[in-house]
């Protein structure tokens, strides 16, 4: 089997990388999507992300259950609307190896966005908010709170269902450990649409 490491180029440049590359050494732009740099990556143009699907569908043709490689892929078809193959593609990562807790949050919110939520049955639900919950688990970063709040009053409140936590004490929680205002937005913008 050939080596990755030999077969990776920069999406944006062409350059050639080794698989450990996290920013090209030649135009700056980020290799391997990790929960550093996904905001920068989410921030590609449509055609940029392009490049950046392409390359990792390739890569992973050679080494199809690297974790990270996943977990990029995830990410980036996640950022194309791709949520059905984004879930896919990260859950693959975990099943491979990884635990980072960035990819256990985009997959539940892959599974949220990938069905319109009035459809989404309450066993599915309670499986979004479970992967949620060990993402939270790992590292119970405000932003993953802000989307737990917003998917408790998505999935139970609003079809008057009772869940074990209120969506106002989990934001509160959220606000106490540094919520931002933009973060908040963000959140909003993202599972609201």
């Amino acid at each position: 089997m050939p080596s990755v490491d030999s077969d990776i180029v920069c999406p944006g440049c062409g350059a050639p990388l080794s698989a450990s590359s996290k920013q090209c050494p030649y135009c700056g732009r980020p290799v391997v999507v990790t929960s550093l740099n996904f905001k920068q990556v989410r921030r590609a143009t449509y055609k940029d992300s392009a490049r950046f699907l392409d390359k990792y569908q390739e890569v992973l043709k050679d080494s199809p259950n690297d974790p990270k490689v996943l977990a990029s892929l995830g990410y980036v078809l996640f950022d194309r609307g791709q949520y059905q193959e984004a879930a896919e593609n990260l859950e693959k990562a975990v099943e491979n190896g990884s635990n980072d807790s960035d990819v256990l949050f985009h997959i539940a919110l892959s599974r949220f966005k990938s069905q319109k939520p009035f459809k989404i049955k309450l066993k599915e639900a309670e499986s979004i908010m479970a992967t949620l919950d060990s993402a939270i688990e790992m590292n119970p970063h405000p932003q993953y709170l802000c989307a737990k709040s917003l998917l408790i009053k998505r999935l139970f409140e609003q079809r008057y269902i009772r869940y074990s936590q209120s969506s106002k004490e989990v934001m509160e929680a959220a606000k106490q450990g540094g919520l931002t205002d933009s973060d908040s937005q963000e959140m909003n913008e993202l599972l609201m649409k």
